[in-house]
This record gives structure tokens, sequence and C-alpha cells, in this order.
């Protein structure tokens, strides 16, 4: 019984640890590199700028094995045209809920409610393409080739919370909503969007 059970959660711990080990291989290719990047999108002459960590998010803890690849990534993104400024949020999305095929809508996140610290907003979808906030090529690495992106337009207040506040939670809307947290320390994440909020507010 002992050795069955053993096996059990070794089994359990499989989709996190090689999430965790993809993970720290990202940053490593990261490391010595600028946290916050800018770039100019040739094709359609706007300036953006991004961190290279997004956060993580689960609906769960990740030994739940039904769950391995329910997964929501969060990223900051600032669109300058010709001084016009907006702010987005990129969200990676890889929950098998919901997520059916890449470049369709899905029930639940046209639009999510970020709960950062006791605040509650509320945001609608912009795209779920990288077009929809005039950009050519898409800004972040998704986990996994299946995963779905959608961009939200937010502001500077709700970056800096995504910074500052340890609680952060995001809800999926729809018919069947769910619950994303963040489910360990992300200091790299955390870090680069504190940096892109210095850089961005020059």
């Amino acid at each position: 019984m002992i050795k069955l059970k053993k096996r059990s959660v070794e089994r359990d711990l499989l989709p996190t640890a090689f999430l965790l080990i993809f993970l720290v291989a990202l940053s490593a290719c990261a490391a010595g590199q600028a946290p916050v990047v800018e770039r100019l999108d040739e094709l359609t002459a706007v300036t953006y700028t991004h961190t290279r960590t997004p956060l993580i998010l689960s609906p769960d803890t990740p030994l739940d094995r039904e769950n391995e690849r329910d997964y929501v990534q969060v990223g900051a993104i600032e669109v300058n045209r010709m001084g016009v400024l907006n702010y987005y949020l990129w969200l990676g999305i890889s929950d098998i809920q919901h997520v059916e095929s890449a470049g369709t809508q899905h029930d639940g996140f046209e639009s999510i409610v970020l709960v950062l610290g006791d605040q509650k907003y509320s945001v609608d979808i912009r795209g779920w393409t990288q077009d929809a906030i005039g950009l050519s090529e898409p800004v972040y690495r998704k986990l996994f080739s299946t995963s779905v992106d959608a961009y939200y337009e937010v502001t500077l207040e709700h970056i800096r919370l995504l910074a500052d506040v340890d609680n952060i939670k995001l809800l999926s809307t729809g018919s069947a909503p769910e619950e994303f947290v963040s489910w360990y320390r992300q200091t790299t994440a955390k870090e680069e969007l504190g940096e892109f909020l210095r850089t961005v507010m020059q």
C-alpha cells in the first residue's frame, strides 16, 4: 500500500517538475539579457515594450493531474503609436476546458475579472491575435503550441497592482467560470513587471 501511494505522489509531481524545469530553462536563456524589451514593429511602425517573463496562473495546484495543462500566462505590453500610448495584458491560455483551436473565440475569456488584492476589475478582450493591438508578430512565448493568445486593454494601475500584490486571481466568465491563481513565488516575473513600470514611466 505504501509503495502504491508513493508511486502515485511521484506521478502527480511529474507535471510540476517538467513545468518548473521548463521555466528554469527559460530563465537561464534570459540570463544576462535586459528584463524589459523595446522593439519597433517595422511592418506596423509602432514601438512596443514588454517583459521577458510572463506570470503563470493555474486553476489549482499543479499536483492535480486532471488540471496539468490548465495554465494562463499573463504578460504586460505597452504599444506606442507616435506618442499615443496604450497598455495591454497578453494571456496565453492553455485551459483545456475552454480552448478548442487557435484563433477562435472561447467561452469564458471574452471577458475576464482581475482580482488584485482587494480590488476587482472587469476587462473585455481586445482581440485574439496580435494585430488587434497593432503588432505584426507575437510578443510572448507560449507554454504550449496549442495555447491561445488573447489581448486585453488595461491601465498602468492594473499593471502596477500585478507587480505589487501577492494575491493575484484571474476569473474567467461565461457558462463555466474558473478561478486562476498564482501557485508559486514568481520573483523574476514580478521584478520584470517592476522594471517595465520604471521603463514606461520615464
